[in-house]
């Protein structure tokens, strides 16, 4: 079933997948959610008691649901009401890293949590209540719109964790703090290249246009590469065979994002496939 927006056409969401995208959506998010919380109380000044009992509350809550999750029975009922509390969940987390950030970058609090990790995990926090809200509205977006919503957010991501990746490597580790400062490098390109489109695609409003195919495969590409190497350093910091300073959880968190990314590239790969065909 479809509803004219304006100029876009907007497919209304099953039932069915409501219910199976809504419950995948929680099962990775709020076991993200939960690790930023451990993230970022390893990360306080061991003086900041404060905000460091906050982050251990929402890594306590962010458990909670997702033992909740494992029994939620599948009905859509149900499912909404869940992506409601988790919704209030996931923006008071948010709201809460937007306060720590606020207090690192006046220098009113030190520790090792950088600047850019705290925005980048607010992002995270912002696009998870998104997600769910859009789920909870039952639509799905344009094609067009969503190969360039979601690769504006993901590509920064990846970049990001590219220069986190950089940055946490002991400088013994020459090599490796190349090859991911490239990665930076690619990411960012990719990055500039995706607000491009996303600038003409807002500005025309089309179904879809074939450049957008292009530019999907070059993304899966790059984050294919990109979640190679993950898997490398991760597989290295568990065995202890790499200089760093990264957490085998955050290590093995970063390489799940880049599969949550692919996924989301197969997705509107076949999307673009078909539409390509009809345009």
């Amino acid at each position: 079933m479809y509803k004219k927006k304006g100029e876009f056409v907007v497919s209304q969401l099953a039932e069915v997948d409501f219910v199976t995208e809504s419950i995948n959506e929680n099962l990775f998010w709020l076991r993200i959610m939960k690790e930023h919380a451990l993230f970022m109380s390893q990360g306080f000044d061991r003086n900041d008691k404060k905000l460091i009992r906050e982050a251990d509350q929402f890594f306590v809550v962010f458990d909670k649901q997702l033992a909740e999750l494992a029994t939620l029975r599948r009905d859509s009922d149900v499912v909404r009401k869940f992506n409601e509390q988790t919704i209030i969940l996931a923006r008071s987390f948010r709201e809460f890293k937007s306060k720590v950030l606020l207090l690192i970058i006046q220098c009113k609090i030190a520790g090792f949590n950088f600047p850019l990790l705290i925005d980048h995990i607010a992002r995270e926090a912002g696009y998870f209540v998104e997600t769910l809200k859009g789920l909870n509205k039952g639509r799905r977006e344009p094609l067009a719109d969503r190969i360039v919503d979601e690769n504006v957010f993901w590509l920064r991501i990846m970049a990001d964790h590219s220069k986190f990746i950089a940055s946490l490597l002991d400088p013994s580790e020459r090599k490796l703090v190349t090859v991911a400062s490239t990665f930076s490098d690619e990411f960012d390109q990719l990055l500039a290249q995706a607000r491009d489109l996303e600038s003409m695609v807002k500005q025309t409003e089309p179904s879809f246009f074939n450049v957008l195919t292009r530019f999907t495969e070059d993304a899966q590409r790059a984050t294919t590469d990109l979640r190679n190497f993950k898997q490398d350093a991760r597989d290295l910091i568990q065995q202890c065979r790499v200089l760093s300073l990264i957490n085998p959880v955050l290590a093995d968190h970063v390489t799940r994002e880049a599969n949550k990314f692919l996924s989301i590239l197969n997705d509107l790969s076949n999307r673009a496939q078909n539409d390509s065909t009809t345009q």
